[in-house]
């Protein structure tokens, strides 16, 4: 699916949010482990993140703690929006890994879950 979609917009990031609470795979991985990640765009320097627990999912824009992030220009960031794996834009190195990698390797599949909603959000 195309879309012109921007992950860093608030009202997508909102959707984000409420898709992801809404969204069983979210549920079921969230009941293992709780994630907090920041994406990092580095062609425009803006920054967005989403908590996920047990209780909810929150999501925010601007720096925000957290033990990990992916960084990346506006093209992955495009593509992820389109829903592609995040895994792969990793893979690609379009995507890159900042903090603790044991972080982020540890919530593997929660990320997983929460990354695959992209290519669904509608505005």
């Amino acid at each position: 699916m195309l879309t012109s979609l921007s992950l860093f917009d608030p009202a997508v990031l909102a959707a984000w949010a409420k898709r992801a609470r809404a969204d069983d795979f979210v549920r079921q991985h969230s009941v293992l482990a709780d994630v907090c990640v920041a994406l990092r765009n580095t062609d425009t320097g803006e920054h967005i993140w989403l908590a996920v627990s047990e209780q909810d999912v929150q999501a925010g824009t601007g720096p925000r703690e957290v033990p990990f992030w992916l960084e990346g220009d506006s093209a992955a960031f495009a593509d992820l929006a389109q829903g592609f794996p995040f895994n792969r834009l990793v893979r690609q190195h379009r995507l890159v890994v900042g903090g603790d990698l044991r972080a982020c390797v540890q919530n593997w599949m929660l990320l997983y879950a929460l990354t695959r909603l992209t290519g669904e959000l509608e505005v």
